[in-house]
C-alpha cells in the first residue's frame, strides 16, 4: 500500500496532483468550506482493502474513507482487482474526496443516502432508474444508517431532486446544520430538513414527488 501524504507531496504524479487541486477548487466553492486536507492511500490488493474494511468486500467496492483518510485501490489495479473500469479511479477518487468534506462539515457520515448521493452527484456518476425503484426510493428513510447498493441510486435521486427544484443554497444549508455535537438521528435530520426546506421528509410526500 503507498502513501501519498496530500495534494502537495512530492510522492504525488502531476495527474494526481493536478486532479486533486481541481477537485479541491470545485468543492471548497460548492460547500463555502476548506477542509483539512486528509492522507491518501492507494491500496495495492483485494486483500488490504478487505482486512481495512474488516471483511470480505464486493467485487465493486473500491474505496473507503476512514478518520480523515482516503483509501482506494491504486489505479494500475483498478480494473485488475475490481470489477471497474481504469478510468473509474478518477471519478472514484472524487467521490470519496466528497466524504470528507460532509464529514468534517457534519462531524458525522449520517444520513447515509444523503452523504452518499451527493458523493455520487459530485463526482459526475450516472444512475439508471428501474420501473421497480419507487419503493425503494419512497423508503429513502431507512437508509439513514444503513447502506446496501441500493444507497447509491436512492441518495442520487433525491439529492438531484433537492438541487433542481430548491437550489444548492439550501442543501449546503441543510448539511451545514446537520453538525451536531452529538450523533445525529433521523428524526433531528427531518426537524433541520422542515425548517429548511418548509416540507416534511415523511413516505407521504415523498410519493407525489417520484417521477418514474
Amino acid at each position: 500500500m503507498r502513501e501519498y501524504l496530500n495534494l502537495k507531496s512530492i510522492k504525488a504524479d502531476k495527474k494526481l496532483q493536478a486532479f486533486l487541486a481541481t477537485t479541491q477548487r470545485e468543492f471548497n466553492s460548492f460547500f463555502h468550506f476548506k477542509i483539512v486536507e486528509p492522507l491518501i492511500f492507494l491500496v495495492t490488493t483485494r486483500r488490504d482493502l478487505d482486512l481495512l474494511v474488516g471483511r470480505k468486500t464486493e467485487r465493486w467496492f473500491v474505496g473507503m474513507t476512514k478518520n480523515n483518510c482516503i483509501y482506494i485501490l491504486d489505479k494500475k489495479k483498478f480494473a485488475k482487482q475490481s470489477n471497474h473500469k481504469e478510468e473509474d479511479f478518477w471519478q472514484t477518487l472524487k467521490h470519496e474526496y466528497s466524504h470528507i468534506y460532509y464529514t468534517q462539515i457534519t462531524k458525522s457520515h449520517y444520513p447515509f443516502w444523503l452523504n452518499e448521493g451527493l458523493a455520487c452527484l459530485l463526482s459526475g456518476k450516472k444512475l439508471v432508474l428501474k420501473k421497480d425503484s419507487k419503493d425503494k426510493l419512497v423508503n429513502v428513510l431507512s437508509y439513514f444508517n444503513h447502506r446496501d447498493r441500493d444507497i447509491y441510486m436512492v441518495g442520487h435521486y433525491w439529492v438531484e431532486y433537492l438541487l433542481k427544484n430548491y437550489g444548492k443554497r439550501k442543501l449546503v444549508q441543510l448539511i451545514k446544520n446537520l453538525n451536531f455535537k452529538s450523533e445525529i438521528n433521523s428524526r433531528q435530520f427531518v426537524d433541520k430538513f422542515f425548517k429548511i426546506y418548509g416540507f416534511r421528509f415523511t413516505k407521504t410526500n415523498l410519493m407525489k414527488m417520484i417521477m418514474l
